[in-house]
């Protein structure tokens, strides 16, 4: 889809009533499991797998409804309005978020907010850059450099200024060091190769990246996690802050990833049609071995 596509969508998702907007999101999503069989065939696999190693009673889920909450999660991205008009669900806060967001408000310092896809994280770093005045999120672009500016401007319409510089590590390294917040997601690794010891049967492999950037800078990392509601509204959860500097109280790199590994693996076998893993090979065959 285009620029174009992505602004006719938006337009038709914040001026059709939520109800038709649903079946639309929920038909474009069944056309696209069908028109690609491959990928449905992976998350499939995937959601099988979770569902065995989380010893889940009864079918496992289909990619199906992996794709329709998927469609809804850029749904909702689209159709938000600044004014409200949307009606836009309400958010939850789950338990000790609260507290775990202003101990890292309090702190003074630059904070890595950590996450992966998983339900509606876009509205939720929005949700984040509302409480704070403003965060910046480090994204990988689209393929297309007019879809990428779509999406840079619809985010930042809402306070998340995406770093699309040249450099977008290197400012994200500044910023923090001024006690800046960068967010940041860790579910898709950009490197290949052999998995950290004990990851063997993890679920969301990571990238480590926000990890090391975090140490770089001196800053806080605070992991966190979205899903969608059983009422249509969406929850946030954060958990404790912490730092990369065991000489001062902080944990070491690898009791970080574990961290990491443990709160999003317990999230994805509770909630495993809400993270967007498409074709996880690598899950596919961990299915069968």
């Amino acid at each position: 889809m285009t620029d174009t596509g992505y602004s006719l969508a938006s337009l038709l998702a914040r001026r059709l009533p939520r109800r038709m907007t649903d079946v639309l999101a929920e038909s474009f999503s069944d056309i696209y499991v069908l028109t690609h069989p491959g990928q449905a065939r992976a998350v499939d696999s995937n959601l099988a797998w979770i569902w065995a190693q989380a010893e889940r009673e009864g079918p496992p889920p289909r990619a199906r409804a992996t794709y329709r909450t998927f469609g809804r999660a850029v749904r909702d991205f689209l159709a938000h309005d600044r004014a409200g008009a949307d009606g836009a669900p309400r958010v939850v806060l789950a338990d000790g978020t609260e507290d775990a967001l202003a101990r890292a408000r309090a702190s003074g310092r630059g904070t890595v907010l950590v996450s992966g896809h998983f339900g509606p994280w876009e509205r939720a770093l929005q949700w984040l850059a509302s409480e704070l005045g403003g965060v910046d999120a480090l994204a990988a672009p689209h393929r297309f450099a007019a879809v990428e500016r779509f999406f840079v401007r619809r985010r930042a319409a809402f306070g998340v200024r995406t770093l699309c510089d040249t450099r977008p590590v290197q400012t994200a390294l500044q910023n923090l060091k001024k006690g800046g917040w960068i967010a940041a997601l860790a579910d898709r690794p950009r490197r290949s190769g052999p998995a950290p010891r004990g990851a063997e049967d993890a679920i969301v492999p990571l990238d480590c990246g926000p990890l090391f950037l975090a140490r770089r800078a001196g800053a806080l990392v605070l992991p966190g996690v979205s899903r969608f509601t059983s009422d249509g509204g969406y929850e946030v959860r954060l958990d404790d802050p912490f730092s990369l500097d065991p000489d001062r109280g902080g944990i070491t790199l690898p009791e970080a990833r574990g961290r990491l590994q443990r709160l999003f693996d317990d999230h994805v076998r509770m909630y495993p049609t809400q993270w967007f893993a498409w074709g996880q090979e690598r899950r596919a065959r961990s299915a069968v071995r």
